[in-house]
Parts: C-alpha cells; sequence; structure tokens
C-alpha cells in the first residue's frame, strides 16, 4: 500500500482519529493524579473526557460516545478508591440526558458546547455528592470547597474550544468547512 492511500484512508475513514480519542481519554485517567500531584495542583479537578464526550455527541457519533463515557467510566472506577460502578454510571447517564435533549441543542456552536460540558461537570460532581450520602465512601472522597470546584469547571470550560480546534485539525474537518462556507464549523 503506497503511503499516499495510507493518509487518503486515514482522512476519510478516520481509522486512527476515534483511537486516538480513547488512547488520550484513557492516559488521562490513568496520569490524572500523578500529574496533578507532579505540578502541586492536587485541589484543581480538571477532567477532559467531557469534552471529548460532547466532541463526539457533536459530530453526531452517539454510540462512540456512549461506549467511551462507559469505559472511561469503569477506567476511572479502577483507578479511584469507590464503589465499582459508580463513575460509569455518572458518565452513561450524564450522556444519556445529554444525548436525549441534543436536537434542542446547536451542538456546532461552541458557547452550547461550552455549556453543555459545564452542565456535565456540574451534573457528575452533584451526583457523586448525592451519593456519597447513601454509601460509606466519604472517606476516600474529599469535599472540595465549591470555589475551588468553580475554578475548575471554568478552567475545563475555557480549554473547550482550543481542544475543540485542535480535533476538528486532526479529524480534518476543519479545512473542508473552512473551504466550503468560508467560515470555521466551530463558531
Amino acid at each position: 500500500m503506497k503511503i499516499s492511500k495510507f493518509f487518503k484512508l486515514w482522512k476519510e475513514d478516520r481509522i486512527f482519529f476515534y483511537p486516538l480519542i480513547w488512547l488520550t481519554c484513557g492516559f488521562f485517567v490513568i496520569l490524572r493524579g500523578s500529574i496533578n500531584h507532579l505540578l502541586r495542583i492536587e485541589w484543581l479537578d480538571l477532567d477532559i473526557i467531557p469534552i471529548f464526550l460532547i466532541y463526539l455527541v457533536a459530530r453526531d457519533q452517539n454510540y462512540k460516545a456512549s461506549c467511551l463515557a462507559f469505559f472511561m467510566g469503569l477506567l476511572t472506577d479502577i483507578f479511584a478508591p469507590c464503589q465499582l460502578g459508580l463513575f460509569a454510571f455518572t458518565y452513561s447517564a450524564i450522556l444519556l440526558v445529554v444525548n436525549h435533549f441534543r436536537r434542542f441543542l446547536d451542538l456546532n456552536n461552541i458557547k452550547t458546547s461550552i455549556l453543555l460540558v459545564v452542565f456535565f461537570l456540574l451534573a457528575k460532581l452533584s451526583f457523586l455528592l448525592i451519593v456519597m450520602r447513601f454509601f460509606p465512601i466519604r472517606q476516600f472522597i474529599g469535599l472540595i470547597p465549591f470555589v475551588l470546584l468553580s475554578v475548575s469547571i471554568v478552567i475545563t470550560s475555557l480549554i473547550t474550544p482550543f481542544l475543540f480546534y485542535f480535533l476538528n485539525l486532526l479529524r480534518g474537518q476543519e479545512s473542508q468547512d473552512h473551504a466550503q462556507t468560508g467560515s470555521p464549523a466551530y463558531l
């Protein structure tokens, strides 16, 4: 197979794009605590998985987003000292709600995507706080003050447009949409 055919196949079928998203999310889950400790920002709860999930939902990849949510939730459950299935259920349930209401939203608008990421993070943390009341896992998950939680959500939502732009460039969608309409697809 010639290299030009290989790159054409890569651009058209996106052979490496979705596994690259899976690997990025997996490495993020595995290395999240180590990176926060290394940078001395243990108080910061950045979560890029909702950004990837909203991106996939915005690109009509509901099945891939659902699988990613479930398996990244399971991977988080493996590395977090909590009930097995807690994060898998949380990510999947919130994504189900987002998928249900996506027909009412313009997901190609970056402001809507940022708001969905904020909603996703708030819903995740609210659900975890509710679950902590019923299960004896309070000793493992510390309560984060609301101000630090807000800072984490703001930083994650500010990362969203840059990550969407980067993913569009990787996917090859940005140049095609710009050539057809004369404006970026994510604005």
